[in-house]
């Protein structure tokens, strides 16, 4: 997926996997990624329909605080027309958790709190690509390192910054990505996640807000790769 704005550290990261890739034999690549990586080779009508409805969240929560607040008011309406294609594919529990959120993105929306809408949005983004089913193509974990980055990401530009949230938030991102790392191929790609979250971790255990926003950018960055790793070969 496209990123709108991750200014720092990305050149380096781009630079480094691409580096990787060189490195790497092409064709035992693939040998190797299609002996770990059982995926579908069509994506289920349903899992397309979940991930466009939470494609409108992420982008609310990439831009939420840049973004004017007509704008975002904007981009609510269009997620929300997603949305209403894709309710009826949710359990009922997450249909309730999204009512629920959509509750408190009005209220910050109304209040003009970026972080709040920030984070309800990102929240909104984690029920949805959670409801995906087994033929998922690209891992589900992907799309939750996806949604640990971009929480982080909120919590460091809310003031006064949310340090105990981005604790919990790279604990999260460690967890998910023990879960799927086992099944990414190319180790280049593994040595720069594990680094870009260490980069995380050090810039919570030191409090530094400027670093903490080069590392979240890195994982990002990382993520969109991991996604093009799983995606079957055309």
């Amino acid at each position: 997926m496209i990123r709108v704005n991750h200014p720092l550290g990305i050149t380096a990261v781009i630079a480094a996997f691409a580096g990787t890739l060189a490195a790497c034999n092409p064709a035992a690549d693939k040998a190797s990624t299609a002996a770990t990586t059982p995926v579908s080779s069509v994506a289920s009508d349903r899992n397309v329909r979940l991930l466009a409805a939470a494609e409108g969240y992420e982008t609310l929560t990439e831009t939420a605080f840049d973004k004017t607040f007509p704008e975002l008011a904007a981009s609510l309406a269009a997620a929300r027309q997603k949305v209403s294609e894709a309710r009826g594919l949710l359990a009922p529990d997450q249909a309730m958790r999204l009512d629920a959120l959509g509750s408190e993105i009005d209220v910050a929306l109304q209040g003009q709190d970026r972080s709040a809408m920030a984070i309800a949005a990102v929240e909104t983004y984690r029920v949805l690509v959670s409801a995906q089913d087994a033929t998922a193509q690209v891992p589900v974990e992907v799309s939750l390192l996806d949604y640990a980055g971009f929480r982080y990401d909120a919590n460091s530009k809310s003031q006064p910054v949310n340090w105990d949230q981005m604790t919990a938030d790279v604990a999260f991102a460690r967890d998910t990505w023990a879960r799927v790392s086992p099944r990414v191929a190319a180790k280049g790609l593994s040595g720069a996640f594990d680094s870009a979250l260490s980069g995380m971790e050090t810039a919570v255990a030191e409090k530094n807000a400027v670093a903490a926003r080069v590392a979240v950018s890195n994982e990002l960055a990382l993520v969109d790769a991991l996604e093009e790793h799983f995606k079957p070969a055309a």
